[in-house]
C-alpha cells in the first residue's frame, strides 16, 4: 500500500509541475493584469495542491497585487476582489508556518476589509 501511495504522491507532483509549467507560460504570455492575476490564481492553486505553501502564497499576492494595481477599477471593487486572494495566501502562510509573512498579509487584509467597509 504504502508503494501505491508514494507512486500517486510522485505523479501527482510530476502532473502539478507540469501545470505550473503551462501556466507561468501563459501568465508571460498575457498583457492584461486580469488576465495575469487569473492565472497566478491557477499557479497558486496548483502549488496549493502540491502542498508547496510558500510559493502557492507568493502566487496568491501577485494576483492580489495585480488586481489592486488594475486602473479601470473602483478602489473599493479593487480591494474586495483582491481580499480573497490575501485570505488565501493567509492560509498557505499559516500551513507554512511563516509567521513573519502570515502577520504582514494579516495586517493588509485588516487595511483591504477597512477599505471595503469604508465604501
Amino acid at each position: 500500500m504504502k508503494d501505491f501511495a508514494e507512486s500517486f504522491s510522485v505523479e501527482k507532483m510530476r502532473s502539478g509541475n507540469a501545470a505550473v509549467y503551462k501556466l507561468k507560460e501563459q501568465f508571460e504570455n498575457f498583457s492584461s493584469s486580469p488576465q495575469k492575476a487569473e492565472v497566478c490564481d491557477s499557479i497558486a492553486q496548483c502549488f496549493y495542491q502540491l502542498e508547496q505553501y510558500e510559493d502557492a502564497a507568493g502566487w496568491y499576492e501577485t494576483a492580489g497585487r495585480l488586481i489592486l494595481s488594475e486602473p479601470s477599477a473602483t478602489p473599493a471593487i479593487k480591494a474586495l476582489t483582491a481580499l480573497g486572494e490575501y485570505e488565501m495566501a493567509l492560509e498557505c502562510y499559516r500551513r507554512g508556518e511563516n509567521q513573519e509573512r502570515f502577520t504582514e498579509c494579516s495586517s493588509l487584509i485588516r487595511e483591504l476589509k477597512r477599505a471595503c467597509a469604508s465604501a
